[in-house]
């Protein structure tokens, strides 16, 4: 049976959609607000132009030259450059100006203070227009530092107003999406449990109304659809098992009465012989049909209590070792480590597991070879395996030969009916046990790993779902 493959956090859905959200929260915020400064800018600088004309039409109304440079002079010696920088060249005498130089320049510009050369200090960028004033070329340049100053408050602003807000909305996105999460886990393990066979699995909807809970409810009642569908076909097949395995008994009493009492022509007691062997086949299908109905709806629960492998597997081994010599097998245990091998179960379903997996060996490996049955211990788990040398199972059949009644097309003309693997199948589930068949180079491993004995406390745990 297989858990549920669960994703790391940034692949989940809702912490996704949390993180894009915010994501456009923040691109959103910090567009808006670039657009705010950018506005504002626009307004200042319009309004230092404003008055840069305004100045510059102060100079134009003074009509007398000397009179232009006499007031140019006063007003570069009362200006400090870092507010406000004036250079006027005339055509001809000296430069009036508050600053060592100034670059050309033609109408508006923005100028920085790296492009200056003066004794003061000098703010970081300037207004600055270049305009024919009486006979000679003035420059006036206005400083910027309210426009800097306000690009640092707008950015104070988003930074104090953004990061908060920001931690808020990440913080209880995360625990909405971690919510979300949690349920979406919730639903994916259902569905898990539910394809492994463990039916009774349902999805905890709680009292909320959302569309994970809508999901939840629809996942219930499938889950509880397929229930009801699969427990009344076990039941009819349980049924119809039980209904007939008492008539066909019967046959086969009559058939031995017919051999017994009954002269016979030639040939006759051979067709008698086949009969009553298929009627034993029947029987045996329909006892195995009851035992499979008995395990599924959990009849033997009350049977689990503490069994240890070793000595059942010692058993079973001795037993069967004279018949596999026989047919020219080697049946050999090897145990790694001194044990315990103590599961939670059943002792003569466990039994009967090994049993069919080693006459399945015994059937289907042509030859002979070597049958190993194997106990070990992992992380408290005991592992039972039995391995062949025979020709295996392709990947492709492994899960369909653990359904009923299935059978390779190779194995048709051999003994059996179909339903010793969904017999061991069957008795795993009942002991939480992970059953996986495998690839034993050449042959087949049947691997069984049962659950530390000391977390299953009461036999209904062997049969609840399993979280994964």
């Amino acid at each position: 049976m297989r858990s549920a493959r669960r994703l790391p956090a940034i692949y989940s859905t809702p912490l996704r959609l949390t993180a894009i959200l915010l994501a456009i929260f923040v691109v959103a915020a910090s567009v808006a607000f670039s657009v705010a400064y950018l506005v504002v800018r626009s307004g200042f600088d319009a309004a230092l132009r404003q008055d840069i004309d305004q100045t510059v039409a102060t100079y134009r109304a003074i009509d007398n030259q000397d009179d232009l440079v006499e007031r140019l002079s006063e007003d570069a010696a009362a200006s400090h450059p870092e507010v406000r920088i004036l250079q006027y060249l005339p055509d001809s005498g000296p430069r009036v100006s508050n600053i060592d130089r100034f670059p050309p320049l033609s109408g508006y510009a923005i100028v920085s203070e790296h492009e200056i050369t003066a004794p003061d200090d000098l703010a970081e960028s300037y207004v600055a227009r270049s305009v024919r004033v009486g006979r000679g070329q003035l420059i006036i340049a206005q400083t910027r530092e309210r426009v800097i100053e306000m690009g640092e408050v707008f950015l104070m602003i988003l930074l104090m107003g953004l990061l908060p807000t920001l931690g808020i909305a990440a913080g209880a996105g995360y625990l909405v999406a971690r919510r979300a999460r949690a349920k979406l886990d919730a639903i994916q393990t259902t569905l898990s449990d539910l394809s492994a066979g463990h039916l009774a699995a349902r999805v905890e909807t709680g009292s909320n109304d959302n569309d994970l809970s809508g999901i939840g409810h629809a996942v219930n009642s499938m889950a509880a659809a397929q229930e009801a569908l699969v427990m009344s076909m076990r039941q009819i097949s349980g049924d119809i098992a039980h209904d007939l395995k008492t008539p066909i008994q019967r046959v086969a009493v009559i058939l031995d009465q017919i051999r017994q009492k009954t002269e016979l022509s030639a040939g006759q007691p051979e067709l008698v012989d086949r009969a009553l062997a298929e009627t034993d086949r029947i029987v045996t299908t329909f006892q195995a049909l009851l035992q499979l109905a008995q395990i599924e709806g959990g009849a033997v629960r009350d049977r689990l209590v503490a069994t240890e492998l070793r000595s059942l597997a010692e058993g079973i081994v001795d037993f069967l070792g004279p018949d596999a010599e026989d047919l020219g097998f080697r049946l050999d245990l090897v145990a790694e480590g001194p044990g315990p091998f103590s599961v939670v179960g059943d002792g003569q379903l466990l039994g009967q597991v090994l049993v069919n997996l080693i006459e399945n060996a015994l059937r289907h490996a042509p030859g002979g070879g070597t049958i190993l049955v194997g106990l070990a211990t992992e992380a408290g788990r005991v592992i039972l395996t039995v391995a062949d040398s025979g020709p295996g199972i392709p990947e492709t059949e492994r899960a369909n030969v653990l359904r009923r009644l299935y059978r390779l097309e190779r194995s048709r003309t051999t003994d059996g009916n179909g339903l010793g693997l969904a017999l061991v199948a069957a008795v795993c589930d009942l002991h939480v046990a992970h059953l996986t068949l495998e690839d034993n180079a050449p042959g087949l491993r049947v691997r069984m790993v049962f659950p530390k004995a000391a977390n299953l406390r009461s036999p209904a745990q062997l049969n609840a779902p399993k979280n994964h």
